[in-house]
């Protein structure tokens, strides 16, 4: 497991938007379990109460149901494979994620997002 903040440098979110193209390269879930206890943007109050008791869609139906959500605040992501989990993502507090999954992925994560540190 590593930890990654949610925030650059400059500013900039890194969220689940930010990091689908990572997913995708390394951890492709067919499956998203995910409890979302509030995020931001389009639907996000109808994410929100979807996913309250923990919600289980397809990898289409989570893009297209997440597409408008530019931050995750607190959030548990689970992407699966053939039933068997590839990765998780926990967002904190609009603070941090704790990023686990291969060795590989999470080196990536971290190489490209950087190691949080508490300020």
């Amino acid at each position: 497991m590593v930890t990654i903040p949610q925030h650059g440098k400059n500013g900039e979110l890194f969220d689940i938007s930010s990091f689908l193209a990572e997913i995708d390269l390394f951890a492709k879930p067919d499956t998203w379990h995910l409890t979302i206890d509030r995020c931001t943007g389009d639907r996000a109050l109808e994410i929100e109460d979807l996913s309250a008791g923990g919600l289980s869609i397809s990898d289409a139906e989570f893009r297209t149901l997440y597409r408008g959500i530019f931050q995750t605040i607190d959030g548990h992501f689970i992407g699966l494979a053939n039933g068997v989990q590839v990765f998780k993502l926990l967002a904190f507090d609009s603070s941090f994620w704790e990023v686990t999954g291969s060795p590989e992925f999470e080196s990536h994560m971290l190489t490209t997002y950087g190691a949080w540190q508490r300020v």
